[in-house]
């Protein structure tokens, strides 16, 4: 074999390797761009609330840049709505895993809120499960389908990644200590329950349950009469 024809041998030899590696750093970018989007969202709605900006119009602000960002990922389509969680195919176990958990959180919730002398029939809590679950599914996209995929690509350590994102998940909700707990808690629950069925459908069913139970019965607050 001549010398050139070694040299076009170890080319093509070299080639799969210098693939991967192209793969691996477009995999890191996309996931640096996603952490950013959420970060930088999770930054806006934080701030809007510690100068007590309407609901309405901090939503309507972060559903803008979310369109923007939607228009993104159909266009460079770096993730299939599959992907980030929008499916169909959770075995059953999930689903009942998932639905137990949720069964036992709620009853410590309506537990803790009877202690409270609040009741779990009280009105608001059908109002939130009846408006809430947009809202669940738009943030278990974000920190589940969003972030903590991402954190899978940059962190590489499974207990940095559930962790990271229950505490950024918390941290959204700085400024009332027992939110950012329970938040805190849940989101390792469901940042668990991603990594093994990674359905954004039953995390944000779990998440309307517990947050319509928690906010009128845990923390006496009506979040929808700030809109």
């Amino acid at each position: 074999m001549t010398p050139a024809a070694d040299d076009a041998a170890g080319e093509r030899a070299s080639r799969p390797g210098e693939g991967d590696a192209a793969r691996g750093s477009a995999a890191r970018r996309v996931a640096w761009v996603d952490a950013c989007v959420v970060a930088g969202a999770s930054a806006a709605y934080v701030a809007a609330e510690a100068l007590g900006v309407a609901k309405r119009y901090t939503y309507v602000a972060i559903g803008a840049a979310a369109l923007v960002y939607v228009a993104y990922l159909v266009r460079r389509r770096p993730h299939t709505a599959h992907d980030l969680g929008f499916r169909r195919d959770t075995p059953r176990t999930g689903v009942r895993a998932v639905a137990v958990g949720t069964l036992g959180a709620a009853l410590a919730l309506v537990a803790w809120g009877l202690a409270r002398g609040e009741a779990p029939w009280d009105g608001r809590v059908a109002w939130l499960l009846l408006l809430y679950p947009p809202f669940a599914a738009v943030q278990q996209a974000a920190f589940q389908g969003l972030l903590h995929r991402a954190l899978r690509v940059l962190v590489g350590r499974p207990w940095g990644e559930v962790v990271g994102t229950a505490a950024a998940f918390a941290a959204v909700h700085v400024g009332n200590a027992a939110l950012v707990g329970l938040t805190f808690a849940a989101g390792l629950a469901w940042s668990a329950a991603y990594r093994r069925w990674p359905n954004v459908w039953l995390l944000a069913a779990s998440h309307t349950v517990l947050a319509a139970l928690a906010y009128p019965l845990v923390l006496g607050d009506a979040p929808l009469a700030r809109f």
